[in-house]
């Protein structure tokens, strides 16, 4: 799929799937990877470990900048949120597995995601954030699948609280491979199903928002900043901004709104590509 085809079902539906966007051998070194990090972010006397890990990107630079400034994932998120994408968190978890008598007939929770809203009118919004979800084993029906309700990032639908974690007349099951990438529209109901397949079911989000909004990740680390130093270098817009410094972020933002958005976007995109000193980005290079 083009771009432009991926951005029309995008409006449609509200999400896309990119497929194996993450080669096997990347995913076995985030496996690999998550119990050390786990170890790293629980904090010392706490007796359960800490599974749900955020600011990730600054414990293993190394392996996670080549997701979260993935090329593929940040071209179509800036055709969605326009130049002014930020990495608002990376989110790393392995949900362990429950009893299949447990997990029957349930979803894990539906809901839309965090700076989205009601729609009310039925019109397509361009969203103030979106999530680029990937899984690293194929959702089977015991590791649990991927439901959502196309269309909802338009619709008026409410879900109860007693129905928050029942099948939805309304869903599908969106067909995830190990590598594959969701790119939802935060207004999209969505929910993920209990895991009952024996093993951890590892899932991994990198979260986009527009660069004014505030972010729940720590991008002050020295990690990170170091990076954010290699992409000043380089003069690679796109790479400071996923990491929360756009100096055009005023210009670009009151620039009136005569013209339709979109047309605005690509003429921005492209000024930020003439930028770069050199085509491959020196904080991805760097890390790799």
């Amino acid at each position: 799929m083009t771009l432009d085809e991926r951005l029309a079902a995008f409006k449609r539906d509200g999400f896309t799937v990119f497929e194996k966007v993450f080669s096997q051998g990347l995913i076995d070194a985030w496996k690999a990877v998550y119990p050390s990090i786990v170890d790293r972010q629980t904090p010392l006397g706490q007796a359960a470990p800490t599974l749900w890990l955020r600011s990730t990107l600054e414990y293993e630079p190394k392996l996670l900048l080549p997701a979260v400034a993935n090329p593929v994932l940040l071209d179509f998120a800036e055709r969605v949120l326009g130049p002014f994408v930020q990495m608002d968190n990376l989110t790393f978890m392995a949900f362990p597995s429950m009893a299949k008598e447990e997990a029957e007939g349930r979803a894990s929770g539906w809901h839309r995601d965090i700076w989205a809203y009601k729609p009310t009118h039925g019109e397509y919004v361009p969203p103030l954030a979106s999530n680029a979800i990937a899984y690293l084993q194929d959702l089977t029906d015991e590791y649990g699948p991927l439901r959502a309700i196309p269309g909802s990032h338009r619709s008026r639908i409410s879900i109860a609280k007693e129905d928050i974690g029942k099948p939805h007349a309304d869903e599908i099951i969106i067909p995830v491979k190990a590598g594959d990438v969701v790119f939802t529209h935060a207004a999209l109901y969505h929910s993920g199903t209990p895991n009952c397949s024996g093993h951890p079911r590892y899932f991994f989000s990198i979260y986009y928002n527009k660069s004014w909004l505030k972010c729940r990740d720590n991008h002050q680390g020295p990690a990170v900043q170091s990076i954010v130093q290699a992409a000043r270098a380089n003069e690679d817009r796109r790479l400071l901004r996923l990491f929360g410094e756009d100096p055009l972020l005023f210009a670009r933002a009151n620039s009136g709104f005569s013209r339709d958005d979109e047309e605005m976007w690509d003429e921005w995109i492209a000024a930020d590509r003439e930028a770069l000193v050199r085509e491959t980005p020196i904080g991805l290079e760097r890390w790799q």
